[in-house]
């Protein structure tokens, strides 16, 4: 399998989470509509999924399987930021519609990219030697506090 054409046909998919987890930004602790979303996202692809109470979510591929383990990471609160309504190219064509609440340091497109990380390599579970675990950190931002 090209694992790199594998990815572009995924790259439209990751834009658009991207832009959804942009556009519906959840401040640490309070991040459930996006970890629902993860959750949703990894059943679909088959993976088993521990919820950690207050921790975040992790997928976990072939998890029976022998061989090392990997681990993915991605954050995926947002900060107490108003977005302003323009950046320096001009208006965003992606908006927070929480007030007050931003994906202001890539937590949006971290996990969009672990999800797609997610996709990938689920199709390529047979070829893989050993586990992935993908993990989906809440509360980054405040310590997990």
């Amino acid at each position: 399998m090209d694992i790199l054409e594998t990815v572009k046909k995924h790259e439209a998919q990751m834009l658009a989470e991207r832009r959804y987890l942009h556009a519906n930004p959840e401040l640490s602790g309070q991040e459930t509509q996006t970890a629902d979303y993860v959750v949703a996202q990894l059943d679909a692809l088959g993976m088993n999924i521990h919820i950690v109470p207050n921790g975040g979510v992790i997928g976990v591929l072939n998890e029976k399987k022998e061989g090392p383990c990997v681990l993915l990471r991605a954050d995926i609160d947002a900060l107490p930021i108003q977005e302003s309504e323009e950046n320096l190219k001009g208006p965003r064509s992606v908006m927070s519609s929480n007030p007050g609440v931003m994906h202001a340091c890539g937590h949006d497109a971290h996990t969009a990219m672990l999800l797609c990380a997610a996709r990938v390599l689920s199709q390529m579970k047979e070829e893989l030697a050993g586990s992935v675990l993908f993990v989906f950190e809440r509360g980054e931002e405040i310590g997990g506090k």
